[in-house]
C-alpha cells in the first residue's frame, strides 16, 4: 500500500528536510540526530547533539469531495543542542534554529507532497537547560488527499 501524504510530508522531513543540514550543504553544523517522535534530552549523549525531532501534530481537516480533503497539519519540530566551538549554548541554539529555518524555507512543498509550508512560531526554554539548550518549531503544513489514500 502507498504511504498517505501525512506519512509522506513526516517522513520527508525527517529523512530529506532535516538531514540536509550539514556544514558540507552550507549550514552552521552537522546534524547528528533526527527522529520521529521526541526523546528525553537526558537521554540523548553529547554526541548525538544537535538533534531534530519531527514530534507531536495537529491535523484539521476539510472535505473537498466525497473522498477528497484538504489538510492542514501543524507539526512541532523540536531541537536540542549543546554548546560547541565557544559559543554558549543559547548562541549554538540561535545557529539551529536559523538552520532549521534555512531547511525548511529551502522547499517548501516537501518534495511535492504539500502545498505549502509556513513557520509560525518558535519557542525556546528558559536558558535554564544548560550546558544544552531547546526549542520548538511550529510549522503549518497544507496538503490534498488525492483520491482514496489519505
Amino acid at each position: 500500500m502507498a504511504n498517505s501524504k501525512r506519512k509522506s510530508i513526516l517522513n520527508y522531513l525527517r529523512d530529506t528536510t532535516l538531514t540536509a543540514i550539514t556544514v558540507a550543504g552550507g549550514y552552521s553544523q552537522d546534524i547528528k540526530t533526527v527522529d520521529r517522535g521526541i526523546r528525553p534530552l537526558d537521554a540523548l549523549a553529547d554526541s548525538k547533539l544537535p538533534a531534530l525531532f519531527v514530534g507531536k501534530t495537529i491535523e484539521k481537516r476539510q472535505n473537498i469531495t466525497r473522498n477528497q480533503y484538504q489538510s492542514f497539519i501543524t507539526v512541532f519540530v523540536v531541537g536540542f543542542v549543546d554548546g560547541r566551538a565557544g559559543l554558549s549554548p543559547q548562541e549554538a541554539l540561535d545557529d539551529l534554529i536559523g538552520d532549521t529555518t534555512k531547511a525548511l524555507e529551502t522547499d517548501r512543498t516537501l518534495g511535492g507532497n504539500a502545498k505549502w509550508l509556513e513557520m509560525k512560531n518558535v519557542i525556546t526554554d528558559d536558558g535554564n537547560l544548560g550546558p544544552r539548550a531547546g526549542f520548538v518549531m511550529e510549522v503549518e503544513v497544507s496538503y490534498v488527499t488525492e483520491g482514496i489514500i489519505p
